[in-house]
């Protein structure tokens, strides 16, 4: 298992070339190029979730070319209330750079999703039943992915992601204040020109170890799969700090009955016990998506690329099982 590499100091080689590898650190100008035509294949969105033991918060942006999604939710337990609207063409939405800020609206309907000067995110919504003020950190290394997604036929993809941040803030539910202290935060940025039939199992998580060191970890199957194994888009962050994991596979299972993701090699062993879930399917004439986020807990085993070993118990956050054609 290879370590995460430093960051190049460029995102494209001399050819023009994604310079493809997997980056403890953010890679200057990290967009790819877009022409015209080449927009309607690109996929671009911004995610951040946001969990204590009570709380699991999820909101995201995202452009699909010919659709634009937004959705967000504030669940309490396995109480969830949520709300998504799509807009042909992306219309009423904006996703920036990493280093900007990206906003949806529609009528009595508010996400905003802006990066700070220290690296950290603001998050807030203002929506029917709903309304959060977040305000996430960006102490800590995040980590850079850059792919081929299509496995050879030459479609870039980048992803950026954090997991473990501190978070706080204020939350409305069911007509309540409610505020959050000592919560912790995942974050996602991606921009790809994924092939017309993806399909992705994810799992982040953030919290705190039993000696008060701060621990998140990212583990995805996939997408950011390097053909020559060489490379994907798991990592380990304990106080901020990253490290590579290696591959895993993903048992998922419906309900709340329990997930399972392992690696080959034992240094990922983790058991996700859901307790509800934002799910949604869509048929339309070009596009159809299965999609479910489970939100619960995790306990196992950790064992990165620099020889960390931790064991988790209980620490928040979400799985993700999606198939689409887009």
């Amino acid at each position: 298992m290879n370590d995460l590499a430093p960051p190049p100091a460029s995102l494209l080689d001399e050819r023009g070339a994604p310079r493809e590898g997997a980056y403890a650190g953010l890679i200057p100008d990290s967009l790819l190029p877009c022409g015209r035509l080449r927009g309607l294949r690109q996929k671009l969105w911004r995610y951040a979730g946001v969990f204590t033991q009570e709380w699991a918060v999820g909101v995201a942006i995202a452009d699909i070319g010919y659709l634009g999604v937004t959705f967000a939710y504030i669940a309490r337990g396995s109480e969830l209330c949520e709300k998504a609207w799509k807009t042909p063409a992306a219309a009423g939405m904006h996703i920036g750079p990493p280093d900007g800020a990206s906003v949806a609206v529609a009528p009595g309907r508010t996400v905003t999703l802006a990066a700070t000067r220290q690296g950290g995110l603001t998050a807030s919504f203002v929506l029917p039943e709903i309304r959060a003020e977040l305000d996430i950190q960006g102490e800590g290394t995040p980590l850079t992915v850059v792919s081929d997604v299509g496995r050879g036929s030459g479609r870039p993809g980048l992803t950026i992601k954090r997991a473990g941040l501190a978070a706080h803030g204020t939350l409305y539910f069911r007509g309540q204040r409610h505020v959050l202290d000592d919560a912790h935060a995942c974050l996602d940025f991606t921009q790809a020109f994924f092939p017309r039939r993806t399909v992705w199992r994810w799992a982040t998580a953030g919290g705190r170890l039993g000696d008060g060191r701060r621990v998140g970890f990212n583990l995805a199957l996939g997408v950011h799969d390097d053909a020559q194994g060489r490379f994907n888009e798991n990592a380990l962050w304990i106080d901020g700090q990253p490290a590579a994991l290696p591959a895993v596979a993903f048992t998922p299972a419906l309900g709340t009955a329990p997930w399972s993701i392992r690696s080959a090699d034992g240094a990922v062993d983790l058991l996700f016990t859901p307790r509800g879930e934002r799910s949604e399917d869509v048929n339309l004439l070009a596009l159809s998506s299965r999609y479910r986020q489970p939100f619960g807990t995790f306990t196992g085993r950790l064992r990165d690329a620099s020889g960390r070993v931790v064991r988790i118990t209980d620490i928040p956050g979400v799985t993700e099982d999606h198939e689409a054609v887009w």
